[in-house]
């Protein structure tokens, strides 16, 4: 499979090309990655602009996939952030300097269509600025996060009268999550510079409308100047349905443990790529797992280097975590633990997993809701109390291990081997599971042919190609 990383040795006069500009870091690449792949089966040119690092992790995923249109037309733009005297931790800095990158790489690329359609994370808009000066493209703002952290911190910054979350955070009272101890002290200015991109042809939401409408149409009529709003999600599903994909020939040890297992009897315990747990905290989740007496995999692992040049990072962590003596064989059997990557994805859809304990990121969210698995969610930073929330109080799909007015404290084995049982074992477990699944047999009626988020989809890929 032919993968093109040359701009100007590859480009040809194309009415339309789309260039996807990502926010580096796993969970916001990665449905960019997945409707990049989208676009580009239905034949149009799609350019992915991100750092050799990050490309280089989403080019071995395509491994497994049939050469077709998707490969032909999808290109990987390798981005290098220039080393500098300053400290490596300025983050800013090494933004800026991936920014400036980007705005050069989309200048080559204007030159060689009709129209450029760049596709961004709305958190790379302080970045691209120079973008204004490219006179025929076309820029869409997507946002990772969930229709409904987007609304509620919107809530929080701009008054808008809701008296359904109202009663909602009343209920919840210090439960409900606060911009200050999530997203920080700048959100407002954040939100205030979005509004005035001038750039934006419209928005597009890492979503499902029908579990998220009422918060899409919310968002909607408070958007700048009655800007469009595309709610494409989740993109694994309509992605699935597009392209095929060859079968592996080795499969992970993961699915062959659950190929051993009975049906719903194994709890998948993952905490995402951007999350660390203390040594004292990996003991207490050996701990509840152990005691808990249920058939577990637990993916152990340390979180990605999060520096965004980690290609010029010669010295990797090697992902060890250290579990208490004799665990493993104690839980052999009955228990797994993977170090590293997982086939998260494959591991949900798998009959013999009952329930996820996750870190409740958004990507992992819409991959549990697509597999009818129940959540016992631990969110840990940014939007994932928000996602917590909208799991258990809304949906109702879900329960929390450890409130998050308790986040600064260790999070006890006890409470960890309740959140499993409860979620494996009891009846409050299974009306979950029952909702999960009936909530993923709409996400598959509506990805189908003639579903609501097929024909988003193409609304938007016409949107992009004939507008």
């Amino acid at each position: 499979m032919a993968i093109n990383n040359s701009l100007e040795n590859n480009l040809q006069l194309n009415e339309v090309i789309v260039a996807m500009v990502p926010w580096p870091e796993h969970g916001h690449l990665n449905p960019l990655f997945l409707l990049s792949r989208f676009i580009a089966s239905h034949n149009i040119p799609v350019h992915f602009l991100c750092l050799t690092a990050r490309n280089h992790d989403l080019k071995n995923r395509l491994q497994g996939v049939r050469r077709n249109a998707t490969c032909e037309n999808l290109h990987f733009c390798d981005l290098s952030v220039p080393k500098s005297n300053e400290a490596e931790s300025d983050k800013d800095l090494l933004l800026k300097k991936l920014g400036k990158s980007i705005c050069e790489k989309c200048h080559i690329l204007s030159k060689n269509t009709k129209r450029l359609v760049i596709v961004h994370d709305c958190l790379m808009i302080t970045y691209i600025k120079d973008l204004d000066s490219i006179p025929n493209i076309k820029c869409y703002s997507f946002h990772s996060i969930s229709s409904f952290v987007s609304y509620s911190t919107l809530r929080q910054v701009v008054h808008i009268v809701d008296e359904d979350q109202d009663k909602l955070i009343q209920e919840l009272g210090d439960e409900f999550p606060t911009v200050e101890s999530t997203f920080g002290p700048h959100l407002e200015e954040y939100i205030q510079e979005e509004r005035e991109w001038k750039l934006n042809s419209g928005v597009v939401m890492n979503s499902f409308r029908e579990f998220e409408g009422k918060y899409l149409d919310s968002l909607a009529i408070h958007a700048e100047d009655n800007m469009p709003v595309w709610c494409l999600g989740p993109f694994h599903m309509l992605l699935q349905s597009s392209v095929v994909s060859c079968n592996r020939s080795v499969r992970h040890v993961s699915l062959e443990f659950l190929d051993k297992q009975d049906a719903i009897s194994v709890i998948f315990v993952s905490f995402g790529t951007t999350t660390t747990l203390s040594q004292e905290q990996v003991n207490e989740v050996a701990l509840g797992l152990e005691q808990s007496n249920y058939k577990f995999i637990w993916v152990v692992r340390d979180a990605d280097d999060k520096r965004l040049d980690a290609e010029n990072n010669s010295e990797r962590k090697d992902g060890r975590v250290v579990l208490p003596e004799g665990f493993e064989k104690r839980v052999e059997g009955r228990g797994i633990v993977v170090r590293n990557w997982a086939p998260q994805l494959e591991i949900l859809g798998h009959t013999s997993t009952g329930g996820f304990m996750s870190h409740c990121g958004w990507n992992s969210c819409l991959e549990s809701i697509s597999m009818g698995v129940p959540i016992a969610s631990w969110p840990v930073h940014v939007d994932q109390p928000y996602n917590t929330v909208f799991i258990t109080n809304v949906l109702k799909i879900g329960i929390s291990v450890w409130k998050w007015s308790r986040r600064e404290e260790i999070v006890p084995a006890a409470a960890i081997e309740k959140a499993v049982k409860t979620l494996m074992s009891t009846p409050e477990g299974e009306e979950m599971r029952q909702r999960a699944v009936e909530l993923s047999n709409k996400i598959k009626n509506s990805v189908s042919h003639g579903g609501l988020a097929r024909k988003e989809m193409e609304s938007f890929i016409s949107n992009i190609t004939n507008n």
